[in-house]
């Protein structure tokens, strides 16, 4: 363990899960090459989340600068065949507002994506960390008690906070599963923060679904009126002339 830890270049500060499994492994001198793996599953489902939410954006993202440009080239056509498009903005300071109103509503369109954007961005999560931990002290040869000790020790020096209610719930019931029967805890605690693992990231994946259809609301109640204000008044108002 001290070679390995030694070829990565020392226990990693930016990753407090692969911290805490390591010092775990460390305090317990158990194997921790499973534990490791779950890690960089989980990194891999966090960089293919952003991917999605990436391509979740494109449309909308795309829609927005069409949106942006469309009534320059509209309105620089118009110009050129004839109608005055610039004396009726000089003339008539109700399309000023109107543009102003326009380039607002895209502003507003941005920034509600963004939030979007952000709050279903994945989080990296803690749970299931304190049963992993507690099964590689049992590993290691600790009794339950001791182990549910060390590790609980160790996951609030790394992660500064008590494990989640969830993961101490099923501490428990695996305790008391292990007492009635005998099971293999290091098996029973790995397959329960396995399960705790799974839900954390199927809620992420039904947010970053959500996702593709909020981002239309952005689109339909701010980004197409935001046309209309830029392009369509101001044409309205050059090709009526005085009236």
């Amino acid at each position: 363990m001290d070679r390995a830890i030694e070829h990565i270049g020392g226990i990693p500060e930016n990753s407090k899960p692969l911290r805490f499994l390591l010092e775990v492994a460390i305090d317990s001198g158990a194997g921790v090459a499973h534990e490791i793996d779950v890690v960089a599953d989980l990194f891999t489902f966090k960089e293919r989340s952003l991917q999605r939410i990436t391509l979740a954006h494109a449309g909308p993202k795309a829609s927005a600068r069409l949106v942006l440009w469309l009534p320059v080239i509209t309105l620089g056509m118009a110009q050129l065949i004839g109608l005055d498009i610039l004396k009726s903005l000089a003339s008539k300071p109700v399309l000023l507002v109107s543009l102003g109103f326009g380039l607002m509503l895209l502003l507003l369109a941005r920034t509600i994506s963004n939030r979007l954007i952000k709050s279903a961005k994945p989080k990296e999560t803690t749970i299931g960390f304190y049963l992993m931990g507690v099964a590689l002290e049992s590993s290691g040869g600790a009794n339950l008690n001791i182990a549910q000790n060390r590790a609980g020790e160790i996951y609030s020096k790394v992660f500064g906070k008590d494990p989640a209610k969830e993961e101490l719930t099923a501490m428990a019931q695996v305790a008391l599963l292990v007492e009635q029967s005998g099971a293999r805890v290091g098996d029973l605690l790995r397959r329960q923060a396995e399960e705790l693992q799974s839900a954390a990231i199927t809620s992420n994946e039904i947010q970053i679904e959500k996702l593709s259809v909020r981002l239309m609301l952005p689109l339909g109640l701010a980004v197409l009126p935001a046309f209309l204000f830029l392009t369509v008044i101001p044409l309205l108002f050059s090709m009526l002339g005085p009236k």
